[in-house]
């Protein structure tokens, strides 16, 4: 809404019409954060999720007969909260854009790499050793058939732990990029509007002062001589 301010200076009278800039809507945000939102964070925070949440699923049913080095090491339970945290984390951070939520992704992507890099190796052991049959007598079909199936699965979670592994990276990648800016300095604009109107308005005319009024004497009837001309000067 535009607002009007008048003022008089030496007889002229201004007016000065204000308006209001508009505000945008959407709230802007840092090139970093920007360039964060372009790598579809709330993608990467998804898959992150549904690997966690299959890593636990798969933990579970292997935990029930298996005898493996992650079964005992119960990494498909805080393995799978970390990466299901880290998602969360992630998608969050793609929705609101904030600067600390997206430092906190970074945290906890890292600490998911790791994880999943321990758990790529402790998998690929479980696939490749042959562990020893607890639930069954050693040599027999039920363990030659437990110990394949624990291998196989086995090998699908050390998949998923490779694949959470990339995703990790990758999300980190994006939010060190869109914390640090990697040497890239944002430019900063200011825009300075002005839209004044100015209406002069000017002073009384002063008053008009013609030769009759300064030479009263020449203000005669035109039908009357001329007075004689002087010839003569008397001291």
């Amino acid at each position: 809404m535009s607002s009007s301010v008048s003022s008089t200076t030496g007889g002229v009278v201004v007016v000065t019409h204000v308006h209001p800039t508009p505000q945008s809507a959407e709230p802007t945000h840092p090139v970093g954060i920007q360039k964060f939102s372009k790598g579809r964070p709330m993608a990467l925070g998804t898959v992150q999720i549904m690997i966690g949440l299959m890593i636990l699923l798969l933990g579970i049913v292997m935990a029930i007969n298996a005898d493996t080095l992650g079964v005992f090491s119960g990494f498909f339970v805080w393995g799978a909260l970390i990466y299901i945290t880290a998602g969360s984390l992630t998608v969050a951070a793609g929705k609101s854009l904030n600067r600390c939520r997206v430092i906190a992704a970074l945290v906890f992507s890292v600490i998911a790499a790791v994880a999943g890099c321990a758990a790529v190796i402790l998998y690929s052991l479980d696939a490749v050793i042959w562990m020893p049959c607890y639930h069954y007598s050693y040599g027999s079909r039920s363990c030659h058939s437990s110990q394949t199936l624990s291998k196989g699965v086995s090998g699908v979670l050390a998949v998923f732990h490779l694949l959470a592994l990339i995703v990790s990276i990758t999300v980190a990648a994006f939010c060190c990029n869109a914390t640090c800016n990697c040497g890239e300095q944002e430019s900063s604009y200011v825009l300075v509007t002005t839209n004044t109107s100015v209406t002069s308005q000017a002073p009384p005319s002063a008053p008009l002062y013609t030769d009759q009024h300064l030479h009263p004497e020449e203000s005669r009837d035109p039908t009357l001589a001329p007075p004689p001309p002087y010839t003569t000067v008397v001291n």
